[in-house]
């Protein structure tokens, strides 16, 4: 009984407080393979105004891989919010095992309300 309400809590995505210096952030999905690869999804805000850097991404990125148990690959999606996920996402941080941000800003060209915002 106690595993099973585990399993259903861990399925609910919470929000996340901000720790330390990460901007905030919220986890909207994880799944995993065993200990072969972890997926999260997660959505992040403006931060005053403008959009995350690669360092603000890849501090997140760290700070939920480092919480997880060892995977031999873990790749995280960051979405802005109103993006719809699966549709493209804002930035990637890969770690196989090394990290890889990548900022796909091209991305927000079919929001508007973000568009203003690239450079």
């Amino acid at each position: 009984m106690y595993r099973f309400a585990a399993l259903l809590l861990s399925l609910l995505p919470l929000p996340s407080l901000a720790s330390g210096d990460l901007i905030p952030y919220q986890v909207l999905e994880r799944s995993e393979l065993g200990s072969i690869k972890l997926s999260l999804t997660v959505e992040v805000p403006l931060v005053d105004g403008r959009l995350p850097n690669e360092q603000e991404i890849g501090a997140i990125s760290e700070h939920l891989v480092d919480e997880e148990p060892i995977h031999q690959r873990s790749f995280v999606v960051f979405y802005l919010p109103g993006m719809t996920p699966g549709a493209g996402a804002f930035a990637t941080a890969h770690h196989n095992p090394d990290m890889e941000v990548q900022i796909l800003d091209y991305m927000l060209m079919q929001y508007p309300q973000y568009v203003g915002l690239l450079d």
